[in-house]
């Protein structure tokens, strides 16, 4: 059974079928040759049950919350910020670029917001100084994979759902490996700006560095929101979620006007669209551990392979 669940899911694969189409057709196969009693509805009842947690509502409204930012400056706040203390030294702008998307990350909990409000003005700033673009692409990309570590971590919120994992505890563990990667980030660009011979930028002066900490100063409201919030008590991860909404409109519609009223309605209108590409995402990949589980599959697998490499001679779970 498990080889034909592989099988299937590699060649729609290959055939270029997203995973969540790969992963349901596996599924409603397995259970129609190897389940014959069980009704194909039951899939579908599967589905409904993994994107019926309450915490689950957290998401969209983070979502929410970055696509606002990427409208509005944020970005460019954060990014004029970290640029002012760190863009004169070697690989000053590569380090801007991973110190940024940390920062981002840790406001808007998505890779995706990441990528489109720190690469499209970092891109073209890269390419002037003289970096290669596919270097820059893989640093816009990977640096971006930070939200997924730092808090509010979308993925994380995913996970302990799906796992039963406290929310609470993976936001705290997935602090200091985003710390570390970070630095890491930063190490080499510095060697590679010195490698490369990357020209440097001017430094900035302290009038210019605390403007810009005044400029930026109200984005960091958000990391304090959220992680002060849900530590202290006062907030869920989903009523985290819901006031960083808020002060996401007060901030950018409010204070920066950078957004008008009447474009949070087109802004909803995307977040709506990639939400629901994730949740049929959960859903699909919930009925496809039902079916698993179901079937006894990792106790089978696990089971017999444990058996052989304690006893190759071993016939347990043969």
């Amino acid at each position: 059974m498990l080889t034909t669940m592989l099988l299937i899911m590699v060649g729609l694969l290959i055939l270029g079928f997203p995973m969540m189409i790969t992963m349901l057709a596996a599924t409603i196969v397995t259970v129609m040759v190897f389940l014959p009693n069980i009704q194909p509805i039951v899939i579908v009842q599967q589905m409904m049950l993994g994107v019926q947690g309450f915490v689950l509502l957290s998401v969209p409204m983070f979502m929410f919350a970055a696509d606002i930012m990427v409208a509005g400056r944020t970005a460019h706040k954060l990014l004029d910020f970290v640029e002012s203390f760190v863009g004169h030294l070697w690989g000053g702008l590569a380090v801007t670029t991973a110190t940024t998307c940390t920062l981002f990350g840790s406001i808007s909990g998505s890779t995706q917001a990441t990528v489109v409000a720190i690469g499209r003005p970092m891109r073209e700033k890269l390419l002037a100084r003289g970096y290669h673009d596919s270097d820059i692409m893989a640093l816009i990309i990977n640096s971006s994979d930070l939200a997924y570590l730092i808090p509010p971590s979308i993925g994380m919120i995913m996970y302990g759902v799906i796992s039963g994992t406290s929310i609470g505890d993976l936001f705290i563990a997935g602090i200091v490996p985003g710390i570390l990667v970070l630095v890491l980030f930063s190490l080499f660009s510095i060697f590679y700006a010195k490698a490369k011979n990357i020209p440097l930028l001017p430094k900035a002066s302290w009038r210019e560095r605390v403007q810009a900490t005044k400029n930026s100063f109200l984005t960091f409201g958000f990391p304090v929101i959220i992680i002060g919030g849900i530590y202290s008590g006062f907030f869920s991860p989903t009523e985290a979620a819901a006031f960083s909404v808020l002060y996401a409109i007060v901030l950018e519609v409010f204070i920066f006007k950078s957004v008008k009223l009447s474009d949070l309605s087109k802004i909803a209108v995307s977040t709506g669209i990639v939400t629901t590409v994730v949740f049929v995402l959960v859903g699909t990949g919930t009925a496809f551990a039902w079916v698993l589980l179901r079937t006894d599959t990792p106790d089978n697998y696990l089971g017999r392979t444990w058996c052989r490499s304690i006893n190759p001679e071993s016939t347990a779970y043969s």
